[in-house]
Parts: C-alpha cells; structure tokens; sequence
C-alpha cells in the first residue's frame, strides 16, 4: 500500500490532512525597535510653528539563546531509542511556527515580505567525532552549563563564540547550554548559509482525534530537519549525537567559509539536543530479502520446532502444517472439551485462495475441520474475533458501527410498517406499489410513503363522495392554494379558515407534504 500524504487543498485543513508552506512570515523580527511621532501645530496670527516630538522604543523578544522545554512537540528519532535508523534524516518539531524565522542568521532586518534564513540548525556528530567518552554507556552531557557570558566571551583565541552586538549586561548574566565542536568538524557536517533555507518548514494539521496535548484543533508546527543522516555501521553500534544550536553570529563560519586564523573550536548555544543509537545497518529492502533464505527461509514465519523423523500418515500431516507456518495449539471447545488445533497468522508461507465463504456473523462460522486428521483450523475464526475487537477498542468506529446499525434497522422498519399500509389500503396504492418494483430501500421507502398517502387521500375523499377513486395518481392540493368554497366532495366544502385535517393527518402520519412531492 502506497504511503500517501492526504494534503489539504483549502482554507480549511480536514482531519488526516496536512498542509506544508516554506516559511512563516514574521511581521517584525525579534530586536529593538523605535517608534517616532512629529506633529506641527498651525497658530493664526503666529508666525513660528511649534513642533512636538516624541519617541518610544519597545523590543520584540523571542527566543534567543535557549528554548522553553514546552517549544518542543517532539523529535524523531525517539530521543534514548535503539533502533534501525540507516537513512533516517533526523528532525526535531517545535510548537511555535514562527520559531526558526522570529530573527535573522546575522542581525540585519529583514525586508518586510521577504523570508530570511532561518537563524538555528540541527547538527547530527557520532560519539567518535565527538571523542572523549561520549561513546559510554553512562556518558556525561556533551554540553556545558554556563551564561552567556560564557558564550560570547570564551577567554581562548582557540575558541571563537558568535559574534553578537548590542547584549546588555542582564542578559549576559542569562543561563544557558552551549556545546563546544571542532572548526573542521563543523565545517563538514553542518548545512551552508543556501542550505539552510530548505531545511525548516511550516507543518499545518488538523489535530481531531489526536491526545490532547494542550494543541488546538488546527495545530500549527515549526519543523527544523538535519541536512544529515544517522550514521551507522555495518557491524558495531554508532551513538549518534543531535543539537539544535543557534547560529546567529556564526553565518561567517558556515561550511564555504575560512575558518579564521588560530581558532580551532567554535562554541554554539544549544537549544535542545538528544542522542540515539544505530544498530549495525541491515541494507535495504531488497539485500534483507535476498538474505531470508539463509536466516530460515519459510521455517522463519513458523514456531520453532525439532525436525520430524516420523514417515506415518501422522508424521506426514504434522510436517506438512509446520513447513506451512501452522503451529498447534490447545483448543478448548464450548462443551468443555480439550483439542488440538492449527493456527497460523496472516502471514502465509504457501499461497492461498479464498474459499468463498464468508462473510460471517460471528467466529464460529469461521472454523475449519479436517475429517481426515480430526484438527480444527482455528486461523480465520481467530482473525475474525481480533478485527472484532480492534474495531470495538476503537470508540469513534464503534459509536458509527452503532449509527449505521440502528440507521438500517430502522429504515427497515420503515419500509416494512408502510408496505403493511399499503397492502391494507385500497388498490391504487397496491397498484403504485407494483409498477415501481422493489428498487433500493431509500427508493422503496419514498415509493411507499406516496404510494400510502395517496391511497389515503384518495379513500378520504372517495368515502365522502360515496364514489370509488378515478384512475391515476390524485394530487394532494395545499390549502393555501385551493379555490374558497370549492368542492372537495360531495356535500363537503373547503374551511375558509382554521387547520385543514386531512393535511393534518397525512402529516403526522407520512411527514410534510413537501418530503414526498
């Protein structure tokens, strides 16, 4: 089965579907701004002009040398996991879509309109490059709790920090984490200023039927992706270390960049990091495939067993289920009774056909029997009660199970209960009935419904005629519409005023008239 993506083609984003967008525009990026007022004010009979001037600055903050532990949604891979994780490209999901764009790589402003380059990365480095013992099992934390002090001024000419302007003393005071990388380390494996255009998204969802979580219902996301994949090893482990780090004051560091004369490190604030460990690489789909036959073969799909010596007709049948992924088990029947039987799961090691049974009502239709070797094969029964089950655990299909029951069972009785009427009434209604045929049940249903009223109507009004009903449908005729002190029958007049009955009648009976004309 393809894995598709149900993308969102409007305004609207449906449950299942998401909607992806390059960049969230930011109206002003975080930093100080001013904001400046002059007004003149025009005296008669004066000839100066006063003029007031005022002004006010105010700062648009955001996230600058550390994350709030709420920002992030999530990451993949699962942070502490081992795994198969050969070609995965690591990612990390923030709650804020504005997040990687709330301000630029280097400081400037950004053109209104116009998307700048996100100002974070996500680096991914394995325990080798990292060096000392970030390969341990109990490994200390590859970052560093300091200021940010700390982080601009590192007191080593080895080490160069981001270059930054314009930080006030409270915020250098700031606490933060920052992660220390050799120079050529990081020059080959961190993303170039173009790259890093494409390596961060906007992520729209539709967030019903999802935990909670404290997400709207239209959850909107940042994405921040490596430009690196996990690395593994086609033997040993590989531990492989993720850091989100800011880059802002760090675009001239960039890979494409010379790394400045005696610096041999350069020092990041890191806004979250995890580790994961690559199990030894498998190859891909086809090289695992090829190599089924040397792990097993088709013993791989069934219970391990000890060879069967026998050559009797019972030796014969048992092999014959176990080469087919059968394993026998224990069936205790409804009377009490102890059994053997086969089962199998869906996955078969033969090929199969459909026997053309089902479909069933419940499990116990579904059980096979062997007469020749008194098994019962237990496989279908036991898919039939587990989908039951799953189907059940999950609330939202068992409520519309429950809908679509009660639905059709209703519309039977329906479509029952007006058939009954039909047949009692007289035979302009049967003969309506007959013409149209049987049809579907929502076609059989309105059938009957016009069938009944207008058998109804033509025995009210025959009765007070005293005549038999005329060929052909009658029409039933709104009051509004009907001539004042016409003859509906003989000796009977229409009511000028007041509800009519018969109307009355055929409605609380059959519905509005408008349902069925």
């Amino acid at each position: 089965m393809p894995d598709q993506i149900a993308l969102a083609t409007g305004d609207q984003i449906n449950p299942g579907e998401i909607r992806f967008s390059e960049a969230a525009l930011v109206p002003l990026s975080a930093g100080t701004y001013r904001l400046s007022a002059q007004q003149e004010v025009v005296l008669q009979h004066e000839d100066e002009t006063p003029t007031y001037l005022a002004k006010e600055e105010f700062v648009i903050d955001g996230p600058r040398f550390s994350l709030a532990p709420t920002d992030v949604q999530m990451v993949m891979p699962p942070s502490s996991q081992a795994g198969d994780w050969e070609n995965w490209m690591p990612n990390i999901v923030l709650r804020r879509r504005i997040i990687p764009w709330i301000r630029t790589i280097d400081g400037s402003s950004r053109s209104p309109g116009t998307v700048s380059t996100p100002w974070i990365g996500l680096l991914v480095v394995t325990d080798t490059e990292l060096g000392g013992a970030a390969g341990a099992i109990q490994a200390p934390s590859p970052v560093i709790t300091g200021t940010v002090a700390d982080l601009l001024n590192t007191g080593d000419e080895s080490i160069a920090g981001p270059q930054l302007s314009n930080i006030s003393a409270d915020e250098q005071k700031a606490p933060l984490l920052y992660l220390d990388l050799d120079a050529q380390l990081f020059q080959g494996v961190a993303p170039t200023l173009d790259d890093l255009m494409f390596l961060a998204h906007v992520r729209d969802v539709n967030t019903d039927n999802k935990e909670i979580l404290g997400l709207d219902e239209d959850g909107s996301f940042s994405v921040v992706v490596g430009n690196r994949t996990i690395q593994t090893s086609g033997t040993d482990d590989v531990v492989n270390y993720c850091f989100l780090v800011s880059l802002e004051g760090h675009q001239d560091h960039l890979p494409g960049n010379v790394i400045p004369k005696g610096v041999e490190t350069f020092r990041f604030a890191s806004l979250a990091w995890w580790k994961v460990q690559a199990l030894p690489a498998r190859g891909d789909f086809i090289e695992i495939m090829q190599d089924l036959p040397k792990l097993g073969g088709d013993d791989l799909i069934g219970m391990p067993h000890a060879p069967i010596a026998g050559s009797d007709n019972n030796s014969k049948e048992a092999a014959a289920g176990l080469g087919m992924g059968y394993a026998p088990l224990t069936y205790r029947m409804r009377a009490g009774e102890n059994a053997t039987a086969w089962y199998r799961g869906p996955i078969s090691a033969v090929p199969t056909k459909d026997d053309g049974l089902g479909a069933f009502q419940y499990s116990d239709l579904a059980i096979r029997y062997d007469p020749k070797t008194a098994l019962f094969d237990l496989s279908q029964a036991a898919a039939w009660q587990i989908g039951l089950l799953l189907g059940l655990s999950d609330s939202t299909f068992a409520r519309q199970l429950f809908d679509w029951r009660r639905a059709v069972h209703a519309s039977i009785r329906k479509t029952v209960n007006l058939n009954a009427l039909v047949d009692a009434l007289p035979p302009t209604a049967a003969h309506l009935k007959t013409a149209h045929g049987a049809g579907p049940a929502s076609e059989g249903q309105r059938l009957a419904h016009l069938a009944a009223t207008t058998a109804l109507s033509s025995a009210v009004a025959g009765t007070a005629g005293n005549q038999r009903p005329t060929a052909g449908l009658p029409k039933r005729v709104r009051r509004e519409e009907r001539a004042t002190g016409a003859a509906v029958g003989a000796g009977y007049t229409a009511q000028t005023a007041g509800p009519d009955s018969l109307d009355s009648l055929l409605d609380q009976l059959f519905g509005p008239l408008d349902a069925v004309e």
